[in-house]
């Protein structure tokens, strides 16, 4: 029977003394969507792109993220046994409300195992009987490309997701906005102010939550990342696993009938499609 250890990938880490900057830096230039942080060569936490996000357009702190360290937001791990199967690490992603499981002890990771590789895991071994819309999201949350970024910004944190549906004024979805759009951003404008490149003050990170500066005059069609990727309701659901591995992405937008956006199949929808 096969075992999250024989799917696994090795995971990329960040010293504990390292900043929120450095974080940043490290996630857009792997393009990973976590790091494990270790001191002393053995891993005390983990933390999240959405973590980050989070923390970067809500915390009041006056200090810039140069000066913030990462045991502010780290998580602590979830280790499991590397004998453990697919679906009950599933199971435990579920139950805890993570999205990755750490494989071995605290002295010693030997993989990370994630619903990426649980999406793998869904397309490599299911027989294909269950369809799209038998697993898909009905609700979701969305914006529209006239919406002032500060708006996008404070739905974001309100709803504490990472990434929103950006519709046009005949509600077709167009685009999405990310954290990781807004990393960037945020990082453009720290360069700015701090040839650093990463030094993002206070006046920066508030910028996007107020009316007055450019989270008030930029809109959400300059942000978005512009095109959507959507499949029908009635493909099968390793079609949907297969499109979300190809573009790297954690879901797609759903299209009924008349092709009109009915909802989401996200890697969480997947990951309780492998539960049962």
């Amino acid at each position: 029977m096969m075992s999250v250890i024989d799917i696994c990938k090795k995971p990329i880490s960040i010293l504990k003394n390292s900043t929120i900057s450095d974080i940043i830096k490290k996630l857009l230039e792997n393009n990973i969507s976590r790091l494990i942080v270790v001191e002393n060569g053995k891993p005390v936490g983990i933390i999240t792109e959405k973590d980050v996000g989070l923390f970067l357009f809500s915390e009041t702190t006056k200090q810039g993220l140069d000066d913030i360290m990462i045991n502010k937001i780290m998580k602590p791990i979830i280790f499991i046994e590397e004998t453990l199967t697919p679906k009950n690490s599933a199971k435990i992603m579920l139950e805890k409300g993570i999205s990755s499981l750490a494989i071995g002890t605290k002295d010693n990771i030997k993989g990370i195992f994630t619903k990426t590789d649980l999406i793998k895991y869904y397309l490599e071994n299911n027989s294909g009987n269950n369809k799209v819309v038998d697993f898909m999201t009905h609700e979701y949350i969305f914006t529209h490309t006239a919406a002032p970024l500060f708006k996008v910004v404070r739905k974001m944190l309100e709803n504490k997701i990472s990434r929103i549906i950006v519709k046009d004024q005949n509600e077709k979805p167009v685009g999405i906005i990310s954290f990781r759009d807004l990393f960037r951003i945020s990082i453009e404008l720290g360069s700015e102010e701090d040839d650093s490149g990463f030094t993002i003050s206070e006046q920066i990170r508030k910028g996007f939550l107020s009316e007055e500066g450019f989270g008030g005059i930029s809109l959400a069609r300059d942000i978005m990342s512009k095109g959507i990727i959507s499949i029908k309701f009635n493909e099968d659901l390793k079609n949907a696993c297969k499109l979300i591995l190809e573009s790297n992405i954690s879901g797609l937008a759903v299209l009924d009938g008349n092709n009109s956006l009915a909802g989401i199949i996200s890697k969480t929808d997947i990951t309780k499609a492998i539960t049962i």
